[in-house]
């Protein structure tokens, strides 16, 4: 932007900005002098147009140069604004301004309070680039000083404005901060010896030694070390690119036998379907490329939010015709991921319900589903609301979709080994002794599909059981656990952690903890009885104590 003084003030402010009292901020801009000997004075503002800061900063000669700002903010507002201002006779050119919290700055610039909402969900994994988007991401624009990375409007999502200032390096910070694996997409237009090149010169970045040309240039953009990358895949949902299943198989195996040389370390994910309706395009990747990948990664997602149960149904009769599929191809050792999942137009209540059915069901699914991600992860709440997310959050705050809170619950009481699930209800039995002692020739009387999903797991030791649930359904049910066996705790400690809420409930940044888990403890038995409300997540974890 060029600013001309002409002997009265000019410049430039923009506002909405959060300011916190007691935090250091720091940032920077570039100056270009063009004429005359212009001075330059900043001053961050309150809402109310009090002062808060009026931090130093100079010009100095001409041409291109950074320089840099800091200040103390003296007091909270959530709507401030900055000031340059040039005075006496001159103009000149100011670029790329910007401006962190310092300790977020030195934290690779993650907003405290967003990376804590990451963090609470301990993500195994994080995939990167996402959507279309990753079709098309142009990886050595994102990489070096800020300053020097390509403007890139992402007119996929909705056309704002993308310098790529999440680059490469910011991504492989923010997995190792999260302590999560990073899966970085490669773009795959075609299968032209330069878009190859183009994405194995990503991957030669990403692993090589800093002896290689390509590792060299990672250790001077600040990493000397060669990254980790447990997992490349190869393209995203392709179909939106009007590729053909065929083609797509060809790309794989171009792609997939460069990553089996140039990787051998890293596992390789294919594109399998992005609708549950559609079997024949990852039959034909895997009849045609199987050999070239390691999991076949597909999109389920439920587009109509009445039909938050019967979506996970659906769902999981796809994901099971697929994985019998695997069984009998000629690959049979390739596994499944659901590496984008979600009710996907509405974050109240009925995405909980549905991301709870979820996740159950790919508990019971594994090992051969070996990972899952849902889709779309963070929002800003001024982006175009049709997709919804698990987090939203604006330039203060944030809140979260009713999913998060349910992966949230469900993933602080994960346990590994697969015992026992049910699916609906029928006809209670006011003698229970007598409902688990015939329950082999018992008839489920007046069964009724689709109201409760639920699944028992255990720690690998042995010593701790987890019980989830769902209550998909309007009126109260029951559920009714035993455990049998010589494992069977004698002594434990047994917290019940329940959600409930209406179909239409939903948080806000105005109540973020509008749906949130209750927790309470009740006595340990052998024969537990859960009491499930209507519309109920609810997740019993039994403990067992010293025997």
């Amino acid at each position: 932007m060029r600013i001309t003084a002409v002997g009265t003030p000019a410049g430039l402010r923009q506002g909405r900005f959060y300011f916190e009292s007691g935090k250091d901020y720091s940032g920077s801009l570039w100056i270009n002098v063009e004429r005359g000997a212009p001075r330059l004075s900043m001053r961050v503002m309150a809402a109310d147009g009090t002062v808060i800061a009026t931090p130093a900063i100079t010009a100095q000669g001409t041409g291109w140069h950074e320089v840099q700002f800091s200040f103390s903010s003296s007091r909270t507002d959530t709507q401030g604004a900055i000031e340059i201002t040039a005075t006496g006779n001159g103009s000149l050119l100011i670029d790329f301004v910007s401006l962190a919290r310092a300790d977020a700055r030195a934290r690779g610039m993650l907003r405290p309070d967003l990376f804590q909402a990451l963090h609470d969900l301990a993500p195994t994994f994080i995939r990167w680039p996402g959507g279309s988007f990753a079709s098309t991401y142009k990886w050595k624009d994102g990489v070096g000083s800020f300053a020097s990375r390509v403007y890139h409007p992402n007119e996929i999502w909705g056309g704002y404005s993308d310098y790529y200032g999440f680059g490469t390096h910011e991504f492989m910070e923010l997995t190792r901060q999260l302590g999560a694996d990073p899966l970085v997409v490669l773009p795959a237009p075609n299968t032209d010896a330069e878009s190859v090149r183009y994405a194995m010169d990503w991957v030669h970045y990403l692993i090589d030694p800093p002896t290689t040309e390509l590792g060299s240039l990672r250790a001077k953009n600040g990493h000397p070390d060669p990254y980790r990358v447990p997992y490349f895949q190869i393209d995203n949902e392709p179909m939106n690119n009007n590729f053909t299943a065929e083609r797509y198989a060809a790309v794989v195996n171009v792609y997939g036998s460069q990553l089996r040389r140039i990787a051998p370390g890293s596992r390789i994910i294919a594109c399998g379907q992005k609708r549950s309706n559609d079997m024949a395009w990852s039959q034909t990747v895997i009849d045609l490329a199987g050999a070239n990948f390691d999991i076949l990664g597909v999109h389920n997602y439920e587009y109509e939010s009445d039909r938050y149960q019967q979506g996970v149904q659906r769902i999981g009769d796809y994901l099971r015709k697929l994985r019998d599929y695997v069984r009998g191809s000629t690959h049979p050792g390739i596994q499944l991921a659901v590496l984008e999942w979600n009710l996907s137009r509405t974050y109240d209540w009925r995405a909980g319900l549905h991301a709870a059915g979820s996740l159950i069901l790919y508990e019971t699914l594994g090992p051969e589903l070996t990972m899952t991600s849902p889709a779309l992860l963070m929002r800003n709440t001024t982006d175009d609301p049709t997709w919804t997310s698990f987090i939203y959050h604006d330039h203060v705050s944030w809140f979260p979709g009713a999913a998060y809170v349910v992966e949230k619950l469900f993933r602080g009481h994960y346990a590994e080994t697969y015992l026992a699930s049910t699916s609906g209800t029928f006809r209670d039995n006011s003698n229970r002794g007598q409902f688990f002692a015939e329950i082999s020739t018992m008839k489920p009387e007046a069964w009724q599909p689709g109201t409760v999903d639920a699944i028992a797991t255990a720690s690998a030791t042995g010593r701790r059981f987890v019980i989830k649930a769902v209550n998909y359904e309007g009126e109260s049910n029951t559920l009714v656990v035993r455990l049998n066996g010589s494992k069977a705790p004698i002594n434990a400690a047994v917290t019940v952690s329940t959600i409930s809420a209406g179909l239409n409930d939903a948080a806000s940044l105005e109540q973020p903890n509008k749906i949130a888990p209750v927790e309470r403890t009740m006595p340990y038995a052998r024969v537990l009885t859960i009491d499930l409300a209507p519309y109920t997540v609810a997740v019993v974890e039994i403990a067992a104590k010293g025997e």
